[in-house]
């Protein structure tokens, strides 16, 4: 009988185990599934615009390969911006920690900050960059 419960205890020390190693990483996909992160976020931004003096910003790093693909997509469109890659650079990190940043590449454009390289969001971004907001009333 003392056998039964040492190995029920066994075993249920493994199920919980295997369960949260396997479990965890499965129930956080399912709730990117569920609520998927926006493409972008709005917000003022006009103090970064004005002191990178650019309405297109991009904190990246040297390494970072989606950063590289931004940096072309810029180049291919012809749209000047300024980045700053914050591993080679003290004040760009600087600039970066302060907004909070998490992750590269962080795009600023207009009145958006776009995590990661998401292309259709930055292609929309660039194409309303000039564009008037509507406001409701309009």
């Amino acid at each position: 009988m003392k056998t039964w419960k040492i190995g029920g205890v066994v075993i249920l020390v493994a199920a919980c185990f295997f369960g949260g190693l396997y479990g965890g990483p499965l129930a956080r996909g399912a709730y990117a599934r569920l609520f998927p992160e926006p493409q972008f976020t709005t917000g003022d931004f006009s103090q970064i615009h004005a002191e990178a003096g650019s309405p297109v910003v991009l904190f990246s790093t040297s390494t970072c390969p989606y950063c590289k693909q931004t940096r072309e997509m810029f180049a291919k469109a012809g749209v000047p911006y300024v980045d700053y890659v914050i591993d080679t650079s003290d004040l760009a990190k600087q600039k970066f920690q302060q907004l909070s940043g998490v992750g590269v590449p962080l795009i600023y454009i207009g009145d958006r900050r776009i995590r990661g390289f998401r292309e259709p969001a930055i292609k929309d971004a660039l194409a309303n960059l000039g564009a008037p907001r509507k406001t409701p009333s309009s």
